[in-house]
């Protein structure tokens, strides 16, 4: 398969944030996001905000990236550590790349004012909300609709908010159900979702490796839908 992508982006680029509770796989998700943007011609940067307020997350993108042997194509871009949240928006638009990503991996999601999770929905053209398939996760998305009206007021901004499900098991039919009750609440949910999967070749595994590239897989279909979401 010809891995080849018209880039859609503009000029100056696009910012993704990737918010959502602890273990909902939003590193994982970027990390895959990032091999599988290189390979299609996509330049991209990410910043790591897990540790932003000096308590690094366990299994953080950043430290993902700093396990890989730097004789390897690593994970297809350049991490950086987020700074404080009031510089954040200022360094992610002076390191985007020209009509390329900037990606935001944040720490779980906390309504506090005084964290980057305010800065990064400042920060972003595009907004992605990693829920687990669980009859809870419609609360969690509305917080997050909650804080954007908030950064809305404050700002003039307000970000393209979409529901990405992961770490659900295909065969037990859970996914529906929460995708039925977050499009009821007004949600857009992509229709990529990221399975669980223990096996030794899975995403849960990946951890620390350099993320295998399989064309049309879960993350390929992602990277291409979250593309188009962008460009909105």
């Amino acid at each position: 398969m010809d891995w080849t992508w018209k880039n859609p982006l503009p000029e100056e680029g696009r910012t993704i944030s990737f918010v959502g509770k602890g273990g909902s796989a939003k590193s994982t998700t970027l990390a895959h996001l990032l091999r599988n943007w290189k390979k299609m011609g996509i330049p991209a940067v990410a910043h790591d905000a897990d540790d932003s307020d000096g308590q690094e997350e366990p299994g953080s993108l950043l430290a993902w990236a700093e396990m890989l042997p730097v004789h390897s194509e690593g994970l297809g871009a350049p991490v950086y550590r987020a700074p404080a949240a009031p510089s954040l928006k200022a360094e992610v638009d002076r390191l985007r790349p020209r009509r390329g990503l900037s990606l935001i991996d944040t720490k779980a999601w906390d309504r506090g004012k005084q964290n980057s999770h305010l800065a990064a929905i400042r920060a972003s053209d595009l907004l992605v909300l990693a829920l687990y398939p669980s009859g809870m996760e419609k609360f969690r998305g509305a917080s997050i609709l909650g804080a954007m009206d908030e950064v809305e007021t404050m700002s003039g901004h307000r970000p393209h908010v979409v529901c990405l499900l992961t770490r659900f098991n295909p065969s037990a039919g859970a996914a529906d159900g929460v995708r039925k009750e977050l499009e009821e609440e007004g949600l857009h949910v992509l229709k990529s979702e990221i399975p669980a999967s223990e096996s030794k070749t899975g995403y849960a595994q990946s951890f620390g490796t350099v993320p295998r590239l399989k064309a049309d897989s879960d993350m390929h279909q992602l990277a291409k839908e979250l593309l188009v979401e962008v460009t909105r």
